[in-house]
């Protein structure tokens, strides 16, 4: 596997803003910082593929098409709450465009492509529904959190909810996740680049799952523990057949 270029740096990043945010308060001056995390995680899954798999105009164009529909199905919910629901930005992830900060395209970019590149599946429509789930997975975790961090702020949870967050907001995330992973074709991969691609994963869940912590939410950080070892058995598993 040749060496990234990116992920140490996302490395390096993370553990800086795991630090400061875990175990002690972000200052002003750094807030830049997280829009940075956000565009770091995005261009280093982007690495994964460009680097290791094969190099053509169809990889382009389909991080392109992520990017752009996922960038735009935000805007429509936070203008009319279909389909993730009624919430709304703050300013704490970038500068906002009608009302979506841009990093949020990058970020949708990475989760998406962190799921597919941890699937093991070799059919692609059984990869789309392991995609899903492992976006699920991570924003089971990252959603909560987001909201303590003020990165956005749900309006109306709805009868059914999850810390307050709408149910329609997971299905949708599954649904788009798994339609969008129908973009790339499936993807050999080596143990190293798969212990890799599910080491980020793991990191991210960790992050989200100790930040939970930090604001009293115990069940989440235990959720992410579990999520992280579940992850584990999945690779483990798939080494050993």
């Amino acid at each position: 596997m040749k060496n990234p270029i990116i992920l140490p740096l996302f490395l390096i990043w993370y553990t800086i803003g795991f630090m400061l945010q875990v175990f002690f308060t972000v200052p002003e001056d750094l807030a830049f910082s997280k829009p940075i995390f956000l565009i770091l995680y995005g261009l280093s899954m982007i690495e994964f593929l460009w680097r290791y798999q094969r190099r053509d105009r169809r990889l382009l164009i389909g991080l392109g098409i992520v990017a752009l529909s996922t960038f735009f199905i935000e805007v429509l919910s936070v203008e009319t709450g279909f389909p993730f629901g009624d919430y709304d930005y703050y300013s704490t992830l970038g500068p906002r465009i009608l009302g979506v900060p841009f990093t949020i395209a990058l970020a949708w970019v990475g989760v998406l492509l962190n799921a597919l590149l941890l699937s093991s599946q070799q059919n692609k429509w059984l990869r789309a529904l392991e995609t899903g789930f492992w976006i699920v997975i991570m924003d089971l975790i990252l959603d909560p959190v987001a909201v303590f961090e003020h990165y956005w702020v749900w309006s109306q949870p709805g009868s059914f909810s999850y810390f307050g967050i709408p149910i329609t907001n997971f299905i949708s995330w599954f649904i788009v996740g798994a339609l969008l992973s129908l973009l790339f074709p499936l993807y050999k991969r080596s143990a190293q680049m798969h212990r890799a691609v599910i080491f980020v994963f793991q990191l991210m869940l960790f992050l989200f799952g100790m930040l939970s912590v930090r604001h009293g939410e115990f069940i989440i950080g235990a959720m992410s523990l579990s999520f992280i070892a579940l992850v584990e058995g999945k690779f483990r598993y798939a080494i050993r057949k």
